[in-house]
């Protein structure tokens, strides 16, 4: 009741609030009744086999169980509902709830940056009119950045750890402003929450980490007891987090053989110890710079990368070194400083691994839009440049406004599947990569293909493939390519992978005798009657595009060769 009171009497942050809605909420059962993310199909999977009679075991444990049982439960209460007939719970239901569950922490994700933003506002700012206060367009930014609207469409994790991250940032806040013992336990409950989502989380216990050292440090405490006092505090809310730990995600301990098999192997993978076919886009690539040029900028949109690097930048200068005279009041500053560290810590904790998925960043996208609203709030106070920052603002919001358009149109593997069931005779053999949880076309009645998924993957490796793929080659009379997962990671490896570069590189000169028909480009676009715009974000880290907007080819063989022609074209 408090929070509606307070949004009742802003209606500014109100409005942005609604927007966060709608470009969460809007487009969420996109590729229904399929998912073409594999962990979401994974988790999904999980929730239709959870039952009581197997006591909720998920046998599943790449995640934790929390986000499992939020779907299950969900699901089962809207099962009660008595027009309802479904008597179990199916893929359809565990996926959308799944999704429900991403786009509400997406929802709360936005607002916790306007209360983040409000602590990091400097105190001794004149405070403009709400409608254009930094904390409000930081809020704005972070309505529309790519990233987090993407997260909050899938069935998975991340859209959740990005809401566990700030909240429990925002805790910190609370707690070092007034150290309360319910702060402690909610921060407790949350910090269990989180690694009750993905045992990752436990990253996230840094901003609580640096409040107690900041604590101890600056704090004069009386007598021992009063630091014992702290102490029992902060263990208060280690134990809390344990318990809610193991009430979210009990399998973690029951099942603790397996979830550590997982662990490990997960572990082994992230570091780079096992190398697997899905991970070979991360193969000589540099930390920091990967992430600088193809996660980030994508994911948030260049305006608020650049804009949110700016505030960074200021930010760590307010606090080199923090003074007692300073626009900022002591207890922001030390907010601030908490603030950033957290920022830099998580980064560079999943800058250095082997894998470095779009994902793995996910958590920190929110806070490009808090220092971007903190440089905007300092550019709108030098008079030179103040409406810089207004031109700064319709520029940032740009990318996500059209990023949202993937979600409010037909996905583009029906599309593509409605051109082939127009163009492409039935019974035609079509080879296509393998390796995609959804494949081309989409089964339709009546009309029937010989589809040839080849596993390109292993292509140099396994010896028996390659006269398969020159078969394959002669009898088929369509390729399909359904997304650059492949052909993009090889291409650029051909020493690794010699045989797999040559297909693509003949394949795309058309000495294959294929030659492309249709390409399906479903970059974020903006149009307006003749006029189009588009972010082309195929050079992106490749997660970024394969699972909700893939760009899909399709060649038609032009010219007939033999098996042996092929092998010759290899040689």
């Amino acid at each position: 009741m408090i929070l509606l009171k307070k949004l009742k009497n802003n209606w500014s942050i109100t409005a942005v609030l609604l927007l966060a809605v709608v470009t969460r909420f809007g487009g969420l059962t996109w590729c229904f009744p399929y998912t073409p993310h594999p962990d979401e199909w994974n988790m999904a999977r999980a929730v239709t086999q959870l039952s009581w009679q197997d006591k909720l075991n998920p046998h599943f444990f790449a995640y934790g169980q929390f986000p499992l049982y939020l779907s299950y439960f969900s699901a089962v209460i809207y099962n009660l509902i008595p027009w309802i007939k479904i008597s179990f719970i199916n893929s359809q239901e565990a996926i959308f709830f799944l999704r429900f569950w991403s786009a509400l922490a997406g929802v709360g994700t936005v607002y916790l940056v306007y209360l983040i933003s409000k602590k990091l506002t400097p105190t001794s700012h004149p405070r403009p009119t709400f409608h254009f206060s930094p904390p409000l367009l930081a809020t704005l930014l972070v309505a529309l950045t790519p990233g987090l609207i993407q997260i909050s469409h899938f069935g998975t994790t991340e859209s959740l750890l990005s809401f566990f991250f700030l909240l429990i940032l925002f805790l910190s806040f609370k707690i070092f402003e007034a150290r309360k013992l319910k702060y402690f336990i909610f921060l407790g409950i949350v910090f269990g929450l989180a690694i009750g989502t993905k045992i990752s989380a436990l990253v996230f216990g840094f901003p609580v980490f640096i409040t107690f050292i900041i604590f101890i440090t600056v704090t004069k405490f009386k007598t021992f007891a009063d630091f014992l006092k702290l102490f029992g505090k902060y263990l208060f809310a280690l134990i809390f987090a344990l318990i809610f730990t193991l009430i979210s995600s009990p399998y973690l301990l029951l099942a603790f053989k397996e979830s550590r098999g997982t662990l490990l192997y997960e572990t082994s993978v992230a570091t780079g110890q096992t190398l697997v076919f899905y991970t070979r886009q991360f193969i000589d690539t540099k930390p920091i710079l990967f992430q600088l040029q193809k996660i980030l900028p994508y994911a948030l949109g260049a305006p608020i990368f650049i804009l949110g690097i700016l505030g960074f930048l200021v930010s760590l200068i307010s606090l080199a070194p923090i003074k007692k005279k300073t626009q900022y009041s002591l207890i922001t500053n030390y907010q601030l400083l908490i603030t950033t560290l957290a920022f830099l810590f998580y980064f560079l904790s999943q800058a250095f691994l082997f894998t470095k998925w779009t994902r793995f960043m996910s958590p920190i996208f929110a806070f490009f839009p808090i220092f971007s609203g903190l440089f905007l709030g300092h550019l709108r106070h030098l008079r030179n440049l103040r409406y810089l920052s207004y031109l700064a603002v319709f520029f940032a919001v740009i990318p996500g406004i059209i990023f949202s358009s993937i979600y409010f149109s037909p996905d583009i593997r029906f599309t593509a599947s409605e051109w082939i069931y127009k163009n492409i005779p039935a019974g035609s053999q079509i080879l296509y990569d393998t390796g995609n949880v959804v494949d081309l076309p989409i089964s339709r009645p009546n009309y029937s293909i010989t589809p040839v998924s080849f596993d390109f993957y292993h292509l140099d490796e396994n010896p028996e493939l390659f006269p398969k793929l020159l078969d394959s080659l002669e009898k088929s009379n369509f390729i399909i390519i359904p997304s650059r997962r492949i052909f993009a990671n090889h291409l650029r490896l051909p020493r690794n992978f010699p045989l797999t570069t040559k297909y693509y590189q003949l394949l795309f000169s058309g000495k294959l005798g294929f030659t492309e028909i249709k390409i399906f480009r479903p970059f974020p676009q903006f149009q307006v009657s003749n006029f189009k715009f588009q972010i082309d974000d195929e050079q992106s880290e490749e997660t970024f595009t394969v699972f909700d907007h893939p760009t899909i080819r399709i060649y038609k063989k032009r010219t007939y060769l033999t098996a042996n022609d092929y092998e010759n074209l290899f040689k």
